[in-house]
């Protein structure tokens, strides 16, 4: 196995996101491509990274493979690397060990054991009848994060109608970032009903990688169902990120 992704940093931007709430994850490597999946010890969030085969420089798998690693331990060679270095994954030893290769001004080697980590089983949302959806750029996300975590621990998330998203903070004191249809933020709006739903701002900020990674982010939520924001790869591939609700 050899696969070669050409930026470096936008992998550990992924990689990153899943070690918010897993030490250790399994990449499940065929192929069609790459996969990642993580949820929290407590199940209220989860990420799925997929990454197919055409968005690596180099890509040779002939059959599947996984790849267990200490998220914090690999994290520290990324690290290591600048913008512009590559990413060169492979196994040896009959693939008990992984080496991980950061190549730039200078190649950077680096070889650690395999571990048997288990892929996570995550629960098909794809039969959810989400009442909003929205794409709308990154940064939106990003910066009402910010804003909202000034006030309070809880984001809440309301699609009054079919012009206007808005995110909430609401504490002592309280802030809105609110985008129209008008807006050039705001991409695309598809409102089946009126929704609003609240979720725990605390796992929300760990999307900040992603935001790094992806130009605009897509949008699905509806009145207390769980939030689902799926990030398009610049370098391609996705990377979802779904939260469960909490109680308004």
């Amino acid at each position: 196995m050899k696969i070669v992704y050409p930026e470096a940093k936008i992998f550990q931007s992924l990689i990153d996101a899943i070690g918010k709430i897993v030490d250790e994850v399994a990449m499940t490597a065929t192929p069609e491509g790459v996969e990642m999946k993580a949820m929290d010890p407590a199940q209220v969030v989860m990420v799925k990274v997929w990454i197919p085969s055409e968005a690596f420089s180099e890509y040779e798998v002939e059959e599947e493979e996984k790849l267990g690693f200490n998220i914090g331990d690999v994290l520290k060679f990324f690290r290591r690397a600048k913008k512009g270095y590559k990413l060169e994954l492979g196994t040896e030893e009959g693939g008990s060990k992984i080496e991980i290769v950061l190549e730039g001004a200078l190649i950077k080697r680096y070889v650690i054991p395999n571990l048997d980590v288990l892929a996570e089983d995550l629960p098909d949302l794809s039969n959810l009848d989400f009442k909003v959806r929205a794409l709308l750029l990154a940064s939106v996300i990003k910066d009402a994060i910010k804003d909202i975590e000034v006030v309070s621990d809880t984001i809440i998330i309301e699609a009054p109608n079919t012009d206007t998203l808005e995110f909430k903070g609401l504490g002592a004191a309280e802030t809105v970032t609110r985008v129209t249809t008008a807006s050039s933020a705001l991409l695309e709006l598809e409102v089946q009903e009126p929704s609003k739903a609240a979720y725990d701002l605390n796992y929300l900020k760990h999307i900040a990688g992603l935001t790094k990674v992806s130009d605009n982010v897509e949008l699905r939520f509806g009145t207390d169902m769980p939030l689902l924001l799926k990030f398009s790869i610049l370098a391609g591939g996705e990377a979802e990120y779904v939260v469960a609700p909490q109680a308004l």
